[in-house]
């Protein structure tokens, strides 16, 4: 079996190498940078065997063995090298195709369009037909040094820019289109376009310094403000962060990153000399882009503005630490977005504002606050409660009891008398969501209430279920409740973030499910995909539903009168084998 070598980048950027090998090593504890154990491969008393989670190796100084992940596996396990590779993307969650030695033309011709379509972005933006570009990004602050550090460009306002300049042969395109360079025309036959049109282009690179993808910025007020490029063989958005090749060694050096919103922030923070400084390719942190920053550093700090959009997905990152020997926090800049404010406000000021980040109960505690006017004092205190619950050592808790008591003006000993009663209550019964299916355990409620999950979590998909649900029909109150305050806000407000959805429901059933599934760790792998399985089952439904309904007319019809009946349920049923057999060819 042949392996590319972008697969095995991909498996190591997952792997925890400590995680694995003290599988097979019980006693590897932890001593500095590095952790020590008894070598699995000869008898030894005194531990001699040692793992670098900052350089992903293991070495043993009395037999000598070393190597990586893979070589530990292959030895440890007695399997070839191919096998081994096989062994840990198991482990890792990766799946691995056999892979033939012709793909690496491809991945090859890949790199080498990545590459030529930068150069020819970047070459743009330095010639006078490019000055409309250039005088964008420099008229946002962005300095000159940037734009040739970032290998900044500009795409004009051209339909055959790329296509005329770059693509030489049938091949070339293909590769281009596969990149999500081009796109076949719809109109015209076997014509393309170029998809980046008088954007500012921002090259994506892997850790290496490859470029991998591209983000497209609208300079001409287009709906769509920011043009990314699709996943790819060479380019996986939940295993990159922006700037990452770039930020690699402050972050090592500094034991801390920095994560800010978007492509502008990383490079506002690198100009003001903050190298520690990277950005998710969109609004939502992944557990795999923890673990590798997780690799060089053991403080990670989320910095937003305080209407972020991705402040939100900031939240439900808090969580991703639990199982990666990293500590998170937040950040809240009290102006403007970090380009601008490190921009106006300089180094120092900003860097403050990193170093008073805090953790996560805090950080919760403090957005609660927030809202305590609009909430009042019993309902602060329930979420307040809620923010501590699921801290595991009493007398952690107790000192947040006590800072509880003190925000809320309460008597401390009453304050531990409702936390005791809250615990009790929360132990013996379900949680929110179990205790609601239990009192509406219909498949079609338990299914909009995934749906309006899904959305929460993931709020790309709000425009698509827009269109597929009616939603004036949706039977279940508090999922029509909930998602048509979402559709109305989303209509009005084409910023629209899902954590303004708690301006509308600060109280009530709809407040406690949202609290629910909020304060819940959700992550699923496609939601695209989990979005069409939760339509696609209630359409199953629907139709079983319509099929009883005509069957039971059968039983009470006289005879000869139920044959349009029969056509019906055979219409259905055909119906519903066409979309059983989607589900069973697309996520089995």
């Amino acid at each position: 079996m042949y392996i590319q070598p972008e697969t095995l980048d991909l498996i190591r950027g997952k792997v925890v190498i400590q995680d694995i090998i003290k599988r097979y090593v019980p006693s590897l504890k932890k001593k500095g940078k590095n952790y020590i154990g008894l070598c699995p491969f000869h008898k030894e008393k005194t531990p001699s065997f040692s793992v670098s989670p900052d350089k992903q190796i293991f070495y043993c100084f009395g037999c000598h063995t070393g190597g990586n992940v893979f070589n530990f596996i292959s030895r440890i396990e007695r399997l070839e090298f191919p096998d081994s590779v096989r062994f840990v993307a198991d482990l890792v969650g990766v799946d691995l195709r056999d892979e033939k030695k012709g793909d690496t033309a491809v991945f090859e011709a890949m790199q080498r369009i990545n590459r030529q379509a930068m150069d020819l972005y970047h070459g743009h933006i330095k010639v006078p037909a490019g000055r409309k570009g250039l005088d964008y990004i420099t008229g946002r602050g962005v300095t000159k040094k940037s734009i040739v550090d970032f290998k900044i460009g500009y795409a004009p306002d051209s339909w055959d820019f790329l296509l005329t300049s770059l693509i030489k042969t049938g091949r070339d395109r293909e590769v281009a289109e596969t990149l999500g360079l081009i796109k076949l025309s719809q109109k015209r036959a076997n014509s393309y376009y170029d998809m980046f049109r008088n954007r500012i282009m921002f090259p994506i690179f892997d850790a290496a310094g490859n470029v991998i993808a591209f983000g497209g910025r609208t300079i001409s007020g287009d709906t769509v403000k920011y043009l990314n490029s699709p996943d790819t063989p060479l380019f996986k958005k939940r295993n990159v962060l922006y700037g990452f090749n770039r930020a690699r060694d402050s972050i090592k050096e500094l034991n801390r990153a920095i994560i800010v919103e978007g492509y502008l922030d990383v490079i506002g923070c690198h100009q003001a000399g903050i190298e520690n400084v990277v950005a998710p390719l969109g609004t939502a942190v992944t557990t795999e882009q923890v673990k590798m920053l997780g690799h060089l550093c053991t403080e990670i700090i989320f910095l937003f503005d305080a209407d972020s959009a991705g402040l939100k997905a900031a939240v439900r990152s808090l969580d991703l630490s639990e199982d990666i020997n990293v500590n998170i926090k937040i950040g809240m800049l009290p102006e403007d977005d970090p380009f601008d404010y490190v921009t106006k406000k300089g180094p120092r000021e900003f860097m403050a504002v990193v170093d008073r980040a805090m953790g996560p109960v805090d950080f919760r505690i403090a957005r609660i606050m927030d809202n305590y006017k609009t909430w009042g004092r019993v309902n602060t205190l329930k979420q307040l409660f809620a923010a501590i619950s699921d801290i595991k050592l009493e007398t952690e808790r107790g000192v947040y009891l006590k800072k509880i008591s003190s925000l809320l003006d309460v008597d401390e000993n009453s304050v531990r008398a409702d936390f005791k009663s809250y615990s009790t209550n929360r132990k013996s019964a379900p949680k929110i969501e179990h205790e609601q299916k239990n009192v509406e355990s219909d498949f079609m409620t338990r299914s909009y209430r995934d749906l309006i999950k899904l959305i929460c979590h993931y709020p790309e998909l709000i425009e698509k279920a827009i269109i597929d649900f009616s939603i004036n029909d949706i039977p279940d109150e508090l999922s029509r409740t909930i998602l048509k305050k979402i559709s109305e806000f989303y209509f009005s407000d084409r910023q629209f973030s899902i954590d303004k959805i708690f301006d509308f429901f600060t109280s009530g059933q709809e407040m406690d499910f949202l609290n629910g599934v909020f304060n819940e760790e959700y992550s699923v792998t496609n939601p695209g995909a989990a979005y069409t399985e939760i339509f696609i089952n209630m359409k199953v439904r629907e139709i079983d539903d319509k099929i009883d309904k005509y069957a039971a007319l059968i039983k009470s019809s006289p005879n000869g009168s139920y044959h349009e009946y029969i056509t019906e349920i055979e219409v259905l049923r055909r119906e519903k084998e066409k979309l059983t057999q989607y589900i069973y060819n697309k996520f089995m």
